[in-house]
């Protein structure tokens, strides 16, 4: 499954910046295999990048995950929006369990004589479990619980604790086609919930290449402006059974969502 632009609506997790290079090292560890124990091998990586709905499959226990990338969008007034490295690492802790920590950084252009607002995004953590595995008919079902903490800049930073929660279905046919769908919710950075519904279709005719097609929406309980819809469409090509890259674009389809944004990634895996 793939991943998406806006980190704190959609709950984007990614790999602090702020790590000591003795908490990387302490999580680089758990990649490495008990002794005595053939490594398993692991099927071919499996991103939660690049659009918003999260895929069911979880990090195999012991190993790290790192996803990455950019994303540029343009409002309806024409002004211009960054978002990078957009970096996010899940740790496998147990079969069936990840880690997720995740930081970007973000610059955006309120518009002519003000000046840009830049800074690091506040800290995201959580954890994706597995629940249930596809059985016939049935998709395979996972969950997460995840929060931000106000970590980040002055001008980007909500300035409070937001946790919530995703609950997240997927399901693989017989032939090429996928389908993934997503339900998020989380503390609003004002007031109320902010939820995310996405659904998502796969289409792969070929080992190496995947395309997708995605419709979600950003919603907020309370809030006087109306809720924000998108679709996008994008590629993931498999370089090696541990690397990924892609590329995204994507549309708002009404007025109160974005004009338009692009983006690219990669994925590593060890």
């Amino acid at each position: 499954m793939t991943r998406a632009p806006f980190a704190r609506a959609q709950g984007k997790l990614a790999l602090a910046a702020g790590f000591t290079s003795r908490a990387l090292s302490a999580s680089w560890l758990l990649a490495v295999p008990c002794m005595g124990q053939a490594p398993k091998p692991l099927p071919p990586i499996d991103t939660d990048r690049p659009d918003l709905t999260d895929g069911a499959a979880t990090v195999a226990r012991g190993h790290v995950q790192l996803e990455s990338g950019y994303t540029l969008v343009w409002s309806r007034d024409g002004l211009l929006s960054l978002s990078v490295p957009e970096l996010f690492a899940r740790i496998g802790i147990f079969a069936g369990a990840e880690l997720r920590v995740g930081e970007t950084f973000r610059r955006s252009d309120p518009g002519p004589g003000v000046a840009a607002l830049r800074g690091w995004d506040d800290l995201q953590l959580g954890t994706k479990i597995r629940l249930l595995p596809q059985s016939g008919s049935r998709p395979a079902v996972s969950v997460e619980a995840f929060t931000s903490l106000p970590t980040g800049a002055a001008a980007i930073s909500a300035g409070r604790v937001l946790p919530g929660g995703a609950l997240l279905a997927e399901w693989d046919g017989d032939g090429p086609w996928s389908i993934g769908a997503e339900l998020q919710a989380a503390r609003g950075a004002d007031e109320g919930v902010s939820w995310a519904p996405s659904l998502s279709i796969q289409f792969r005719p070929a080992d190496p290449v995947q395309f997708y097609g995605e419709f979600y929406m950003l919603q907020s309980t309370g809030a006087t402006a109306p809720g924000e819809s998108y679709f996008n469409t994008g590629v993931l090509f498999l370089l090696a059974n541990n690397v990924q890259v892609d590329a995204r674009i994507g549309i708002g389809l009404n007025h109160a969502a974005a004009r338009s944004y692009f983006g690219m990634g990669l994925a590593l895996r060890r």
